[in-house]
């Protein structure tokens, strides 16, 4: 009886070798072919890259609601990068900071902070390399204008010497997210200072195919479309909302946001006036605004109809609210089309944030803009 035992197994071992290794390959050759198959014009928007953002890199504020841990480094890697990212003593993206005659105060969201980029290539830096300013990284993810100006307020309390703010405005959300500070601030004050916030762990499984598998993303992205279209997925009512404004139907919704975001914009002038510094608002576009292929199915896929769509009404409404408020504006969606026409790649497939080629156009435009500055 043992001696059987014992030659089935060595007779079932290879061959459970040889599905094993017939297995592997065939998973290397789906990922292979995955790879050759353009992602879904929607995938910046369902793939979710966040997910695989570090622990650890936002406390709590009572002011901000968040902010940047102090002291913090990690790599951020998600499937279109692999990234450095390091924290300074004041909660700003990049080194401690060092005495320089001229530096300028970079404040926004995730457009600004740019952790898909390493800081070098990051408008801001790009900017600091070919000037005679320091550009300081004070970006935020999901920071509204409300937030931007709190940030200048602290750096002035910190004693940080500057002579100019350049805000990042993101058409895509920020119109709501000025709307929203308000009563998110009234829970901010509850919390305590300094505290981590924690993310959702992903299985480890999930987490290794989320920075590494193409097939993975598709599936991920298939899998968050069927939700959707099934009302399965909580999102769609918040992507929707978002998406509006950029819709005829959208307009008077749009109108009523603008009133908490030209409020924020005048309240960061008067504060920059203060000072005696110099403001800069650039207005940016989200991917489907330059990259026409996103449109259609960005739209559809939270009910909307991509054929009515007014993709430059927020732009239009943004740039005439800072012209009356007499604030210098610098449009970057005119030169991020004339790129993207050009064959450049500029906003990640998988992400939606703007790849190096992206960063360095908006550099080139923003220097620029400061050029007319009077």
């Amino acid at each position: 009886m043992c001696t059987v035992k014992k030659t089935s197994l060595r007779w079932m071992l290879p061959r459970l070798g040889l599905i094993l290794i017939g297995s592997l390959l065939g998973l290397l050759m789906a990922e292979g072919l995955a790879r050759m198959i353009a992602p879904a014009g929607h995938a910046d928007l369902l793939f979710n890259s966040p997910d695989s953002s570090p622990q650890g890199l936002y406390v709590n504020d009572p002011d901000l609601l968040l902010i940047p841990a102090p002291g913090f480094k990690a790599t951020v890697q998600s499937l279109d990068y692999e990234v450095p990212l390091r924290i300074n003593a004041l909660s700003l993206r990049g080194p401690d900071l060092i005495e320089t005659d001229s530096n300028w105060l970079a404040v926004g969201d995730s457009f600004t902070m740019a952790v898909q980029v390493s800081e070098d290539d990051t408008f801001s830096g790009q900017l600091s390399a070919t000037s005679d300013a320091t550009f300081l990284n004070a970006g935020v993810d999901g920071y509204s204008t409300w937030q931007s100006l709190k940030r200048y307020e602290r750096m002035i309390a910190e004693g940080v010497e500057l002579e100019g703010v350049l805000l990042t405005f993101f058409l895509g959300n920020d119109f709501q997210d000025n709307t929203h500070f308000e009563a998110l601030s009234r829970q901010a004050s509850q919390l305590e200072p300094g505290s981590p916030i924690p993310r959702a762990e992903l299985p480890w499984i999930e987490g290794l195919l989320l920075r590494n598998s193409v097939l993975y993303a598709h599936y991920r992205v298939w899998r968050k479309a069927r939700d959707i279209e099934s009302g399965d997925d909580h999102d769609r009512g918040r992507w929707q909302q978002e998406l509006s404004i950029f819709t005829p139907g959208g307009q008077a919704n749009l109108n009523h946001l603008s009133g908490k975001t030209k409020e924020a914009l005048l309240a960061l002038k008067r504060a920059t006036d203060a000072q005696g510094d110099a403001l800069l608002v650039t207005i940016a576009p989200p991917a489907f605004v330059v990259d026409s292929s996103r449109l259609e199915p960005t739209f559809e896929i939270v009910g909307l109809d991509p054929s009515t769509a007014l993709i430059d009404a927020p732009g239009q409404l943004a740039d005439r609210i800072l012209s009356e408020l007499s604030i210098p504006s610098c449009d970057l969606t005119g030169a991020l089309r004339d790129a993207h026409a050009s064959g450049q790649e500029l906003y990640f497939r998988y992400d939606g944030h703007w790849t190096v080629d992206g960063h360095t156009v908006v550099a080139d435009t923003i220097r620029a803009c400061m050029e007319s500055l009077p």
